[in-house]
């Protein structure tokens, strides 16, 4: 056999291995106690889930060990080590790190190559030239909707979902992040853009797809510490008077309810990454929770809504 052909048999292997054990991560993610009544509110909506947790497009690989998972989430918990992720996903290639510490000291930017080099993620790509490995997705989207349901699980202990696709929905079937929170379907949308790059019809799609959910609480959640209030906000405020019913009157306006964070009633919250994701996370869970019961209103999202 010529060695060309043994070269080929060698790589079609190591694909084929790579793939089996994105299905086994998967399939022990996806099968972890406490899924079955989250699946199980998506069943009752008449929801066919068809893919979840998928692992193909994270910036770390499947056979990542615990520890590995553990220091990347920590890191990644950092929005400076995000945004140093980010210029280098813009540069689509080799990269160095004078060129992707435009939000952090040099002395970062080395810190965060160091920490990516040592989990396997980093090689040189010349002099004071680096590149990630394995090839790397083109949008740190997936690996941010990996990272805000580990945040559900590891600091609020819900069972939760990311990167699922649904069959028998009216608006596409493609859910960011869900969750179970106290028998309650929570729903949320993640942005790795900058608001400057998030426009009005990705809100109307958050809208439509709050139809087919049915969540009873919903997060519009924008990765950045730049302030809401002079786009998102007003984009949403705009979408909510477009789907409103006049005959029902104007909803009421959406709520500062803490530092870039805000309240749009009955059951819709948006918030930013500033200061911290955790912390943004649990005040919109304890606001939810002192709602009177009278506001909570069981997914009624859309109550008076044009049709």
């Amino acid at each position: 056999m010529a060695e060309k052909e043994v070269h080929l048999i060698l790589r079609r292997l190591q694909k084929e291995i790579r793939a089996l054990r994105e299905d086994v991560q998967s399939l022990k993610e996806s099968n972890s106690p406490g899924l079955f009544e989250l699946k199980g509110m998506l069943r009752r909506r008449g929801l066919a889930p068809y893919r979840e947790n998928p692992v193909h497009h994270l910036l770390f690989p499947p056979t990542f060990r615990e520890k590995e998972r553990e220091r990347f989430y920590d890191l990644f918990k950092k929005y400076s080590f995000r945004l140093f992720l980010r210029e280098i996903l813009i540069r689509k290639g080799a990269f160095r790190v004078s060129e992707v510490v435009r939000f952090s000291s040099a002395e970062t930017g080395r810190k965060y190559l160091h920490s990516l080099i040592d989990l396997g993620l980093v090689e040189s790509a010349g002099v004071n030239k680096y590149r990630l490995l394995p090839p790397a997705t083109a949008s740190l989207g997936p690996t941010l909707e990996w990272f805000m349901a580990e945040i559900l699980r590891k600091e609020f202990y819900c069972p939760a979902l990311y990167g699922l696709r649904c069959k028998g929905t009216r608006f596409g079937g493609d859910y960011d992040v869900i969750a179970c929170l106290e028998g309650r379907l929570l729903y949320l949308e993640v942005k790795s853009s900058p608001p400057k790059n998030i426009e009005g019809d990705e809100v109307h799609e958050f809208f439509s797809r709050l139809e087919d959910l049915i969540p009873q609480v919903a997060l519009f959640f924008v990765d950045t510490e730049l302030r809401l209030i002079d786009k998102i906000v007003p984009i949403f405020e705009a979408e909510r008077l477009a789907q409103r019913d006049p005959g029902n009157g104007p909803w009421p306006p959406l709520q500062k309810i803490a530092d870039e964070i805000f309240f749009a009633p009955p059951q819709i919250y948006v918030l930013s990454s500033k200061g911290s994701i955790t912390k943004n996370l649990a005040i919109c869970f304890q606001h939810h929770f002192a709602l009177p019961s009278m506001e909570f209103g069981g997914g009624d999202f859309l109550g008076g809504r044009k049709r």
